[in-house]
């Protein structure tokens, strides 16, 4: 357990993937872990993210006739350049009403931790 105050907090949440256990993330986070901690804006800080649970942020896109879609991707430490994530087929959810606050619905969100 890390000792280290400067870790982002959230809440906790759970990964979701398919039952064949394949990785289409090519090695991102969700390869590595089973749950993640969810920061960001609206978000208490109640977990510090850690090795085991690593920090993702809920990001909002605006689409087609201005719907607004949501996913989650992993935080970047400070001083590198943020890479572009897409989708590698697993999803995060939490049953804590502030992921259901956060998120603007109840569900499951796409995590985007693919990079090439």
């Amino acid at each position: 357990m890390s000792n280290d105050t400067t870790a982002p907090k959230g809440i906790t949440a759970l990964i979701y993937r398919d039952d064949l256990g394949a990785d289409f993330s090519n090695r991102g986070i969700s390869a590595k872990v089973m749950e993640v901690t969810v920061i960001g804006d609206g978000i208490d800080p109640v977990f510090a993210a850690t090795d085991e649970r690593p920090a993702v942020r809920l990001v909002r896109n605006k689409h087609f006739k201005d719907e607004t879609v949501i996913h989650a991707e992993p935080v970047t430490p400070a001083g590198e350049p943020k890479p572009w994530y897409m989708f590698g087929g697993t999803f995060i959810y939490s049953s804590d009403a502030r992921f259901r606050r956060a998120a603007g619905h109840y569900g499951a969100v796409p995590l985007h931790d693919r990079r090439e």
